[in-house]
């Protein structure tokens, strides 16, 4: 957390106006504190891939496998966008991957049954909305466990995705929705458009805006953010609200690309998606992360899997590693914090 927001929120009863960010501060929010650390981890990391297996980053097929590991990585930065907002405010999101297939379904099912596709669209996110609007009022308003409330919300989600379809995939949509995930403006197909766009606008809201400011500083000091007038329950169920507006987005363009509306599209995004953001420098109590270093510890992720698969290691042992990672990303967060005298 900020020196700039931890002295905004030291404990007062007179709740002066919140400081100014300085341009540190700034700096601090669009970066974090880890983004130099996973830039060189991720530089060393291609270094080391590239000597083990000469197809890591081959160019003679014009850097193939480097963009297989783009697209996968966009896929999942779109949902990581609103994600990392959330987490800084102190809260995060189990049910992603329950709106992700349920959006997928009830848009394709509309599709097929003859509705044009902005209704169909139109259909899938306001019930995702709605799910996000659940996840923020049980949390906020009736005080329900975020771990609990968003894995009853996955697990609704997921079973409406699979009482529509009874487990059986749509197929044949039209081409103007198909376009939506193949289309490839200037030559870039429309993942790297989406995710590139979602991490501009959330590295902005974030660095630049009053909401941001607000989202570091309900995460940080919950109490003392209500003190100084931060409407903390409003920024946090706008923020689950934009985690399901995202989540129905990737619901949609997986949908697309597919060409088929199956009710177990994803699985484990929300666990990939949190974990990158946490090896980036997420802190999971609040307060602490950036759009930038979340980017680079999803960017680790993808290439670790990646890796593990052209090396020939087994996807049980791959899940092994992954766990390995995030494990030693959590605890040296935590050291980090005891060596921090309290203030």
């Amino acid at each position: 957390m900020s020196a700039d927001i931890e002295s905004a929120l030291r404990s007062s009863k007179s709740a002066p106006p919140m400081p100014r960010l300085g341009r540190k501060s700034r700096l601090r929010r669009i970066f974090g504190q880890r983004a130099v650390i996973m830039l060189v981890i991720n530089l060393a990391f291609i270094l080391i891939m590239t000597r083990l297996s000469p197809y890591f980053l081959y160019a003679g097929n014009g850097f193939a496998n480097f963009r297989v590991m783009l697209v996968s990585m966009a896929m999942d930065s779109i949902v990581l966008a609103a994600m990392v907002m959330l987490l800084v405010g102190g809260m995060f999101d189990l049910s992603v991957d329950g709106v992700v297939n349920m959006t997928g379904v009830i848009t394709g099912a509309l599709l097929v049954s003859g509705l044009n596709v902005a209704l169909a669209i139109a259909a899938g996110v306001a019930c995702a909305l709605v799910v996000g609007l659940i996840n923020g009022i049980a949390v906020t308003r009736l005080r329900m466990n975020p771990l609990m409330t968003t894995l009853g919300t996955w697990w609704v989600s997921q079973g409406i995705a699979f009482g529509i379809t009874q487990g059986i995939s749509s197929h044949t949509f039209p081409q103007a929705f198909i376009d939506i995930g193949y289309a490839q403006p200037l030559g870039i197909t429309m993942p790297i458009w989406y995710a590139v766009i979602l991490l501009v606008i959330a590295v902005w809201v974030l660095a630049k805006t009053k909401f941001g400011y607000h989202v570091y500083a309900t995460g940080g000091n919950r109490e003392g953010a209500r003190l100084h007038g931060v409407k903390v329950d409003r920024v946090t169920i706008i923020s689950f609200v934009l985690v399901a507006l995202a989540s129905a987005l990737s619901g949609i363009v997986y949908a697309a690309r597919l060409n088929a509306a199956v009710p177990q599209t994803v699985n484990g995004l929300n666990l990939r998606v949190i974990s990158g953001a946490v090896i980036g420098g997420c802190s999971l109590n609040g307060g602490e992360g950036s759009i930038i270093g979340a980017l680079l510890g999803l960017f680790f992720m993808t290439m670790l899997t990646n890796a593990s698969i052209m090396l020939n290691i087994s996807p049980y042992w791959q899940m092994c590693i992954l766990g390995v990672v995030v494990l030693i990303a959590v605890g040296a967060d935590a050291l980090a914090k005891r060596r921090i005298p309290a203030a």
